[in-house]
């Protein structure tokens, strides 16, 4: 149904004269930084995921929702080999992704293609992957501005994992209703996904409603938010920092939304967060 991630090599690139130099590469065959358990879960990862999404696509009809009859996009973990050595582990959870025709691999078929990217979304993603890895509750990475981040493929996008809420029937322009209405219908195949991922952050796009949806419970309480825009869940029976926040295809400028999100997630560190918990 789909290729393994480990088809696309996770590399490291220097811009220079405007084309790519290897410097790293990080392979199943040639790990680094892994040990056999990382490599297992990497592997067990893929079979898992590559099950759930075909009998996902196969689902029948519910509720006016058709995946069989409609275009269904694949996502996950950009890069498992190195995934589930990372302390840190962001996964962003987004609306939806489109594509015109036949079922899509958002991971294989696009993020980790050497292009150039043309649009600013996932050099956001990258950006903040960049700044939520490396942040402590001490320091705060400065922004970063390097080249390598305007391609797929960047090592910072490597150690990131998305997660689309509505996996078929993608439009350019989201309902929010239809998308909770796929969280809903889909909750218990969602849930499962962000189980197999594991991660220890969830970047909300202006998706913290259907969070609340997957998760079954109330993440953020409408009546009374957290203005610091940081809140706390549980997965596969460790804490997991949530961080509500804007959509990365957003047109703020890219530092403000840079410190924006790296600053909320240090206040979660601060007051509670993954540092502060004997499971991680």
């Amino acid at each position: 149904f789909r290729k393994t991630h480990e088809e696309a090599s996770c590399l490291w690139y220097d811009i220079s004269k405007k084309q790519f130099k290897e410097i790293t590469k990080i392979t199943a065959a040639h790990p680094r930084g892994r040990n056999e358990a990382d490599m297992n879960k990497s592997e067990q990862y893929q079979q898992d995921i590559g099950n759930h999404f075909k009998a996902w696509k196969s689902k029948p009809p519910c509720d006016g929702i058709n995946h069989p009859a409609s275009v269904f996009i694949s996502d996950g973990i950009v890069c498992p080999g190195q995934w589930f050595s990372q302390k840190v582990r962001p996964l962003f959870l987004l609306k939806e992704a489109y594509h015109e025709s036949g079922d899509w691999d958002l991971i294989s078929q696009h993020l980790m293609t050497r292009d150039r990217m043309k649009k600013s979304i996932w050099r956001r993603v990258s950006e903040w992957t960049y700044g939520l890895t490396g942040t402590t509750k001490d320091a705060i990475l400065p922004f970063p501005d390097d080249e390598a981040m305007q391609y797929f493929g960047n090592p910072w996008l490597c150690q990131a994992a998305v997660v689309n809420v509505k996996k078929s029937g993608g439009t350019s322009h989201s309902d929010m209703t239809l998308i909770n209405h796929y969280a809903s219908c889909d909750r218990k195949e969602l849930l499962r996904e962000l189980e197999l991922i594991d991660p220890t952050v969830i970047v909300c796009g202006y998706t913290i409603s259907s969070l609340n949806i997957i998760m079954g419970e109330t993440i953020k309480d409408y009546q009374h938010p957290n203005p610091n825009l940081y809140y706390q869940t549980t997965l596969n029976g460790h804490g997991v920092i949530v961080l509500d926040y804007y959509h990365p295809s957003n047109r703020y400028p890219a530092v403000m939304n840079y410190y924006g999100l790296v600053g909320a997630y240090q206040q979660a560190l601060i007051h509670g967060g993954i540092e502060n918990r004997k499971s991680f």
